[in-house]
């Protein structure tokens, strides 16, 4: 008789009732998932299938969030290029009028941000 076990379990968000607390400091942050006793066992009984010996709980843990992020974004990006036209050019309108580099980002280019007190209105 086999010790595998299958896990055949398909997440709905609607049904996932999840407490997360997310807390960040300077350049860290810690998310806290507290999950029902019979989520904890579902995930214990994956780790057991799914993690190498070697992996840590945390690193597998990491990995399933990135790669959850990672399904994410890919269901986000097929649904965007099965929009109508119209409705697709509308939202990266949208977008581009909103979103603006982060500090980080800027910094990374080596430039300081602009504010209004450097635009010169004398046109020289």
């Amino acid at each position: 008789m086999s010790s595998n076990k299958a896990i055949l379990y398909n997440f709905n968000p609607e049904e996932i009732n999840w407490k997360f607390k997310v807390t960040r400091s300077n350049r860290r942050m810690k998310l806290y998932i507290k999950m029902t006793k019979a989520e904890t066992v579902q995930y214990e009984e994956l780790a057991s299938a799914a993690k190498p010996p070697e992996m840590s709980d945390d690193q597998f843990a990491k990995i399933l969030f990135y790669k959850g992020i990672d399904s994410f974004m890919s269901q986000l990006s097929e649904h965007i290029q099965n929009m109508p036209k119209e409705e697709r050019d509308k939202l990266v309108d949208e977008a581009n009028g909103e979103i603006e580099p982060t500090r980080e980002e800027i910094a990374a280019l080596g430039k300081k941000p602009f504010t209004d007190e450097d635009s010169d209105d004398t046109g020289s």
